[in-house]
């Protein structure tokens, strides 16, 4: 599990910058929004909203933190649904792509044809590659096993 610290740093570090990219476009942030219905809606609001980004940020957490410790993929959890509604009204589970390529056209699905530069700044952040310059961080090891560790992702 060494280089587990410096892992969770840098997942965070890019989450930061999705959340960041999706508050500096306006237009990007007002698509981002859907209403949470049925089950994962919760009862104690009258409405009850997650964003795009939420569920993005998420998806990405799992993703790299799965890829880099496999061992984890089945402690990884996030609070919000990774469905969304495409443009059409059909169900689009949000994910990371193998590729920027992958994950724009994806997120094209959600977000509609006319928002190619949007889809594309989005996929472009998420795969983007965060390196941290912190050796200290690098060579500490948490000493768990992955079997101990659980990881609650709730994102913004």
């Amino acid at each position: 599990m060494a280089g587990l610290l410096q892992a969770l740093v840098a997942v965070s570090q890019k989450a930061a910058e999705v959340a960041r990219l999706c508050r500096a476009e306006e237009p990007l942030f007002r698509l981002l929004v859907a209403e949470k219905t049925g089950p994962e809606r919760n009862a104690r609001f009258l409405q009850d909203f997650k964003t795009l980004a939420d569920v993005l940020i998420q998806e990405v957490i799992k993703h790299d933190l799965g890829t880099q410790f496999p061992e984890l993929r089945g402690h990884i959890h996030g609070e919000e649904s990774s469905e969304f509604r495409d443009v059409h009204g059909g169900m689009v589970t949000v994910r990371v792509g193998a590729t920027p390529g992958d994950t724009a056209t994806l997120l094209l699905a959600v977000l509609g044809p006319e928002q190619t530069r949007a889809a594309e700044l989005l996929a472009e952040a998420v795969h983007r590659e965060v390196t941290l310059g912190d050796m200290e961080l690098a060579g500490i090891d948490p000493g768990v096993c992955p079997g101990d560790v659980g990881i609650w992702i709730d994102p913004i």
